[in-house]
């Protein structure tokens, strides 16, 4: 959690603006860095421009002491204030004791003189409450005393006035919840001990002498009792306002120092106790004696004696309750605001969708919106149609193809969630009858649940499953981060270094942390960069951009780099090792980088002597033994991987390699359950029910019939005219559909072309084809980077790209990378004879 949320969070919320301004002090250091940059390029128009801000006439050294000054005295002013009124509250309550103590000396012991005051308030509440029952004899000879204690019980207590007197501003009645089970079961036996007193605390007409007087001796305890945990709680909240608020300054100048490369944290630091009265050691020795003092009182008013073990832990668990309910209103606060804005954002759309003619269909809380039921609605009646009237003679590829239109069709237009779609497979396979057995007939339906149900488990989902752990471990111990922060600070201040090495970056982490993380992980290396940078300019949508383009290239680096590569690894026979993998796909990336580097360096003119950026800062964080647990667990299981094809005989199928960091990783509790859950399971469904399809389509001989009809009108084609016009037929669905549908609708098709050719090479098509669905980047909606991307905004919440952007760019990158694959990576796969 950022400490601007920690301290929100753990602040008391009648104190919430006297906290240091850990955001306000934030967005002065970026300000600060802004300018400091410029002074530094020398850039004279902007900063004359930033001069003219208020905060900015003085060195930035100068400025942020000065803000922080502001902040120490805000809220030392606050502290000192709340102390005296807290302690004097803590001494009210001392001497209320003593004085009730008196005041029940002289009525129970009637003539006789008021003892001598103790020395200590606090053995001498000891001694009162030690000899309270004791004394119950002597109450009870005491007939007069009677009315007089029964006179005091029908007016307002003393004590309870003294309580309402005394008791913190900032604590209301229902914020203190001494009244849980502990403090019940206290009253009840204390009211069960005292005969003539009900179970609601009612004095009966029946009541012994002197019963009055004890019932008014347990009410005023529970009130004294009450007082305490309301102190203790208090004193707890002005130990966590210090503790809160010195965080709050170590981190803000650690964020200083390491914006503008200076050393101030130090010297501020050593001098904040002469500087104020808030951070002294004495201070907080003051709260600590005072919360001491209130367990001791609190262990004689509850009767534990010397047990301090015992008041200490029942008034955590007091102060426990409190804090939870406390934060849970806060945060139920948060929840509600947050609910506010997208219930605003949801009545918008729905003006926008009623304003564009459209209404909503709701049924028993089931709500479609019309487009998505319209489509729902055409999708089935071609599904019908099609099983009705088909091209096809035989019953089971007459169903296939029904259902295979049909789940194209959904997936390519989200009517449904695409794992849903991947779970309806199965179900539409088995009850339409699409399964052949290899004497041509149609497979039972038990026969053909289970032969389908076994296909969807098996390698390519162990290595999703392996790659999500590496990514998982990667990310989790800041692994990836490490790293890429290293490599980055390595790159200088040249923006066309920096933009090639970020892009070479987000390449790299995509092979290793899936094209779904990287370009998350880098786009919060270069906030830095962002910060510093002028409003609008060009140089940050090339940065935002180039890390979007950059990591779909790198969705087809490595196997497991994206569930396209999957589904093609599980397509082809052999499948290919890791080795080969990387022999055809790192070429073809490293150049398709290197070209889409230059075009947006022409494009966006980063070179632009306009163009200042600040270095970027390593992480000053060493590696951990468990780091390099993880480090050397995962290059094991990548050489595995890429050395699999000579392991048969020990390991079978790369799926059985993938178990290694499953169980390495999870086995010692590096990762948890927690983790295991938030893998991407949709992604997991979709590759299964991409295999179902997949199967189901060549069993029922309708991927057989469709490739011969296409190979008769490619039957003059040579190799490379197939592999250049399934190239852009690929491009094409992949830019307006996602990477991995379009890699479930083409490649079982590719498959099988490849097998019917002159020259049989359905490796290469199908290696060829889930290249080419990584290429296509032309839309904001084309690959997860690409959204990723677009939902980039400033401070202000305006998007640093926009739809026309991505057009002007990525179509042409994607028809650089769509050449560089079917020249390049062709002549390779041919090369190793592919």
């Amino acid at each position: 959690m950022k400490f601007s949320h920690s301290i929100q969070f753990n602040a008391v919320p009648e104190w919430s603006s006297k906290y240091i301004s850990y955001t306000t002090l934030k967005k002065l250091i970026y300000s600060l860095q802004r300018e400091s940059l410029h002074r530094l390029k020398g850039d004279s128009e902007s900063g004359y421009l930033i001069s003219n801000d208020a905060t900015s006439s003085n060195e930035p050294i100068d400025v942020f002491k000065a803000a922080l000054d502001s902040e120490l005295d805000k809220i030392d002013r606050f502290y000192r204030k709340q102390e005296n009124f807290i302690f004097q509250n803590v001494e009210d309550l001392l001497e209320d004791i003593d004085g009730f103590r008196n005041e029940i000396d002289a009525v129970s012991l009637g003539a006789k003189s008021t003892r001598r005051r103790q020395a200590s308030r606090v053995s001498g509440m000891s001694d009162f409450l030690e000899r309270g029952i004791a004394e119950d004899s002597n109450v009870n000879e005491q007939a007069a005393s009677d009315q007089h204690i029964t006179g005091m019980s029908d007016d307002v207590d003393p004590v309870t006035s003294l309580v309402s007197r005394n008791r913190p501003s900032s604590m209301s009645s229902d914020q203190h919840l001494g009244d849980n089970a502990l403090q019940r079961r206290k009253s009840s036996v204390d009211e069960a001990s005292m005969p003539g007193v009900s179970r609601d605390g009612m004095i009966s007409d029946s009541a012994p002498e002197g019963t009055h007087l004890l019932h008014s001796f347990s009410e005023t305890r529970i009130l004294l009792r009450k007082r305490v945990i309301g102190l203790y709680t208090t004193l707890s909240e002005l130990k966590s306002f210090i503790e809160l608020n010195q965080t709050g300054f170590k981190k803000a100048l650690k964020k200083f120092d390491k914006s503008l490369n200076t050393s101030l944290k130090d010297e501020y630091l050593q001098k904040l106790p002469q500087n104020s009265y808030i951070f002294r050691e004495t201070t907080m020795e003051g709260v600590t004696e005072k919360l001491n003092t209130l367990v001791k009182v609190y262990a004689l008013v509850c009767n534990h004696g010397d047990d301090l073990d015992l008041a200490r832990s029942e008034l955590s668990i007091h102060l426990r309750e409190h804090v939870v309910w406390e934060r849970n209103t806060v945060w139920r606060d948060l929840i509600g605001i947050e609910r506010k804005k997208q219930a605003a954002t949801a009545q918008d759309n729905s003006m926008a969708i009623d304003e564009k003619g459209g209404t909503g269909v709701s049924n028993g809380g089931l709500t479609f919106k019309n487009r998505a039921l319209i489509k729902l609605v055409i999708i089935a009646m071609i599904t019908i149609l099609l099983l009705t009237f088909s091209p096809f003679g035989e019953v089971e590829q007459k169903n296939c193809f029904a259902l295979l239109v049909c789940a194209s069709l959904l997936w390519a237009t989200e009517a449904l969630p695409l794992f849903v779609t991947s779970l309806l497979i199965p179900l539409l396979i088995v009850t339409l009858g699409v399964l052949k057995n290899e004497d041509e007939s149609r497979m039972e339906t038990v026969d053909a649940s289970k032969y389908i149900l076994s296909s969807m488990w098996n390698s390519v989902i162990l290595l999703l499953l392996g790659g999500f752990t590496l990514a998982a471990s990667l990310t989790k111990y800041h692994i990836a981060k490490l790293i890429s922060t290293w490599v980055l600070s390595k790159a200088g201040t040249s923006p066309s270094v920096v933009l090639f090495t970020i892009m070479a970056i987000a390449l790299f982490a995509s092979m290793w942390v899936s094209n779904v993380a990287a370009p998350v992980l880098c786009l919060s290396l270069i906030q830095p960069l962002l910060r510093t940078l002028p409003k609008g300019s060009s140089f940050i949508k090339a940065l935002i951009l180039g890390i979007a383009l950059a990591s779909n290239i790198g969705g087809m680096a490595s196997p497991i780099a994206s569930p396209q590569n999957m589904i093609a690894i599980g397509s082809m026979d052999p499948q290919p090792s890791w080795g080969q993998w990387f022999v055809i796909s790192l070429p073809v990336c490293i150049l398709s980088l290197a070209l889409i580097w230059v075009f947006l360096l022409v494009t966006f003119n980063c070179n632009s002597h306009n163009t200042h950026l600040v270095p970027i800062r390593t992480i000053d964080e060493k590696f951990s033994g468990i780091q390099w647990y993880i480090v050397i667990v995962s290059a094991s299981t990548i050489i595995l991987w890429c050395v699999a094809s000579r392991l048969e005989g020990i390991f079978g199928e790369m799926g059985i390699i993938a178990l290694i960091p499953l169980i390495l990783f999870f086995g010692p509790g590096l990762l948890t359950t927690e983790d295991f859950n938030n893998y991407p399971w949709n992604i997991v469904i979709l590759a299964m029910g991409g295999t179902a399809l997949g199967k189901a389509v060549a069993s029922s001989g309708l991927l057989e019939t469709i490739a011969i009809s296409i190979q008769q009108e490619v039957e003059g084609y040579s190799l490379f005219g197939v592999v250049l016009v399934f190239g852009l037929l690929i491009l094409t669905v992949a830019t307006f559909v996602s990477h991995t549908v379009a890699a479930l609708i083409v490649i079982p098709l590719v498959s099988e072309i490849g097998n019917k050719l002159d020259d049989p090479h359905p490796r290469l098509l199908i290696m060829a084809s889930a290249l080419l669905c990584s290429a296509a980047m032309g839309l904001p909606t084309s690959g997860f980077p690409n959204v990723t991307a677009i939902c980039m905004t400033d401070d202000l919440g305006n998007p640093y790209l926009n739809v026309g952007t991505f057009i002007t760019r990525g179509v042409p990158s994607s028809f650089i990378t769509y050449a560089v694959v079917v020249t390049i990576g062709f002549a390779t796969m041919k090369l190793i004879d592919f």
